[in-house]
């Protein structure tokens, strides 16, 4: 039963592991670990090739009539790996955003951009459209945030092992507030690994165009007590995969029509108060400022979003994120973003007078040509969910 060994085989993509990770998507093969097949034995090379002489004739007989493969069509899906699977969901979700970088005056913003319908003509091109604006907080609100990032180190001991847990793909944790695992909803499992994988060069490309710096980077007292990763600190990487995971997983819950889930929004709740915990334990570690789960959080939840349409969902959500109007003084707080209840971001966040925080849900028009492969991977997985 190892190669079922539920939600360890896919612990392998580490993608919150100082965003490391597409390798870790071979991980998903664990599911047919326990297969003769799995992996290159010498052994097994040998003994097939001794078995082939013995019982193959020296000539190839009549080959009898074989049927064409069918073409570019979801039926093939099933009879993939699902690392070989994982290649085409990257293939269609990696080409449909872009980033852009602009500096000046200013702090610095990173947008992404995702791609809309496409343009009519004899060559193909794409309208893009604004998804998410991030703007990098000033150096001294980072300053006044160091005194929380201080202050949480104090809890340290509480939330050692969870901080050590967590610092790969956390799903064991998603696992405890709803029933994953690799025997049960495997195609759950593959869709929001296809996602953490699509999130991980975009996460990356954002930390990269704002620079923000480490706690570590402020003062020496600060002392994580986990590694530092070389990466800039803002976006939360952790905050912005959590989220993406809490809101994928509720709206496949609400997909499935099944009683439980649809009657109140306490399991989204439930997700959404994990996704937070996994952020600020972050700040705990003492290697994120608490905008920086802020603005990961903003980033994950429109992600998340971004994929549901891609997969057939009927709406996008446009964000942004204003760092230097936060209160630097303020922590993170999700329920300013997000309301599970109706699955949506707020339009407006604030503390105080000043809004910092923007977003507004697009339809998907019906011109915009969504993934039939995707699609049929969100309609896998949302059958898991559904009663027997």
């Amino acid at each position: 039963m190892n190669g079922l060994n539920g939600l360890n085989g896919l612990n392998g993509l580490n993608g919150l592991n100082g965003l490391n990770g597409l390798n870790g998507l071979n991980g998903l093969n664990g599911l047919v670990a326990n297969s003769a097949f799995a992996g290159e034995s010498p052994l097994l090379a040998d003994a097939l090739l001794s078995n082939r002489d013995g019982i193959v004739g020296t000539h190839l007989e009549d080959i009898g009539p074989v049927e064409p493969g069918v073409p570019d069509s979801v039926k093939n899906l099933v009879r993939l790996s699902a690392s070989e699977r994982a290649a085409i969901y990257q293939s269609l979700l990696g080409p449909s955003v872009d980033v852009t970088v602009k500096k000046g005056k200013g702090q610095p913003t990173a947008i992404l951009w995702r791609r809309g319908v496409e343009k009519t003509g004899k060559e193909r091109s794409f309208k893009f459209e604004k998804m998410v604006s991030l703007t990098a907080p000033k150096v001294e609100q980072f300053r006044i945030q160091l005194n929380q990032v201080s202050g949480y180190a104090r809890i340290r001991p509480d939330r050692a092992a969870e901080i050590l847990a967590q610092v790969g793909v956390p799903t064991p944790f998603y696992a405890s507030v709803n029933f994953l695992n690799a025997a049960r909803t495997p195609y759950t499992l593959e869709f929001l690994f296809a996602a953490l994988s699509f999130s991980l060069p975009v996460i990356q490309r954002m930390k990269y165009a704002l620079a923000i710096k480490r706690p570590i980077e402020f003062s020496p007292q600060i002392q994580p007590m986990i590694p530092t990763p070389t990466h800039g600190s803002l976006p939360s990487g952790h905050a912005t995969e959590a989220f993406l995971m809490a809101r994928l997983l509720w709206k496949i819950l609400i997909d499935s029509k099944v009683p439980q889930y649809n009657d109140k929004a306490y399991w989204g709740d439930m997700l959404m108060r994990l996704a937070a915990r996994i952020a600020i334990n972050r700040t705990v570690a003492g290697v994120h400022f608490p905008v920086d789960s802020v603005a990961g959080a903003v980033l994950g939840l429109t992600l998340a979003d971004h994929v549901s349409a891609m997969s057939g969902g009927k709406h996008w959500t446009s964000a942004t994120f204003e760092g230097p109007r936060f209160e630097a003084g303020e922590d993170f707080d999700w329920h300013l973003l997000y309301s599970a209840l109706n699955d949506f971001q707020k339009k407006e966040s604030r503390t105080g007078r000043s809004i910092w925080a923007t977003a507004k849900q697009i339809p998907v028009p019906e011109a915009h040509a969504k993934s039939e492969i995707l699609g049929w991977l969100r309609w896998k997985a949302i059958g898991e969910w559904v009663d027997l």
